[in-house]
């Protein structure tokens, strides 16, 4: 996985936020959202947050090709002139397989390439065998994204998760670890549960007040929000806080 990648996974929650708060401007457009993701995290947003602003904010496919245009990409999401990858040539032979699955993937990968293979290759692999019948059908719902959340919305659930706990349940259900989308999905909902268990009601509100204060003109992105409010209470915002302070910035904005 390159860094770009990695980028793009361990803010992903962070773009969401950024999506959701730029669809819902007077005149929503992926030129704003390019510039304010390039602001927050250092690079364009990736293919899958342009997909959910897309869908999100009913952009006009004119726009979107207009925007591939801009950026140098084909509206595939594909560079013009590609190359065979000889990853995708084996997930392509694995997911022709009798009965396809994840942990076969995985084993052949290892042993022509020594290392395991990487998670957007894997969601890969899974889109190639949807179309293979039953048994691919089985190792697409087995591995599924709403199974991976539900399992770690389990994990968090119990009594004093880690992320070792799910990375082991992780591999010992799916075959592989999880990825940076569903570590900080877990942590989320770990967070989640914890708050729910012990902090009083009006300890959101004041969470929510400092938001709506800091966002009126102390901070403008979302990285100087979470360092400010990790200094005031001495852990990170969740996403319903953060997507507070982002409705808050907005309407600083419109005015």
């Amino acid at each position: 996985m390159n860094s770009g990648q990695n980028i793009e996974l361990e803010f992903w929650e962070i773009q969401v936020s950024i999506a959701k708060a730029a669809a819902r401007l007077p005149e929503p457009s992926l030129a704003k959202l390019h510039y304010e993701v390039l602001e927050e995290i250092g690079q364009p947003p990736g293919l899958n947050l342009i997909d959910y602003f897309v869908k999100l904010a009913d952009i006009a496919d004119e726009e979107v090709k207009e925007y591939f245009r801009f950026i140098g990409k084909s509206t595939s999401g594909q560079p013009k002139k590609e190359k065979k990858d000889p990853h995708k040539e084996l997930a392509d032979g694995c997911a022709r397989d009798n009965t396809p699955s994840v942990l076969k993937f995985r084993q052949a990968f290892v042993l022509k390439f020594n290392e395991p293979p990487p998670e957007e290759l894997i969601s890969y692999f899974l889109e190639k065998v949807k179309g293979g019948g039953d048994a691919a059908e089985a190792a697409v719902k087995d591995t599924g994204k709403q199974a991976q959340l539900a399992l770690a919305a389990k994990i968090a659930g119990g009594p004093h998760p880690t992320v070792l706990q799910l990375r082991e349940a992780f591999d010992k259900q799916f075959g592989f670890v999880p990825s940076a989308e569903v570590v900080q999905y877990f942590l989320d909902k770990k967070r989640e549960y914890s708050l729910a268990e012990k902090v009083p009601d009006e300890d959101y509100e004041s969470k929510a007040h400092f938001a709506q204060t800091v966002a009126g003109g102390l901070v403008s992105t979302i990285l100087q929000f979470r360092k400010a409010f990790e200094k005031a209470y001495g852990e990170s915002p969740s996403q319903e806080i953060i997507e507070v302070f982002m409705r808050s910035l907005s309407r600083k904005k419109e005015s």
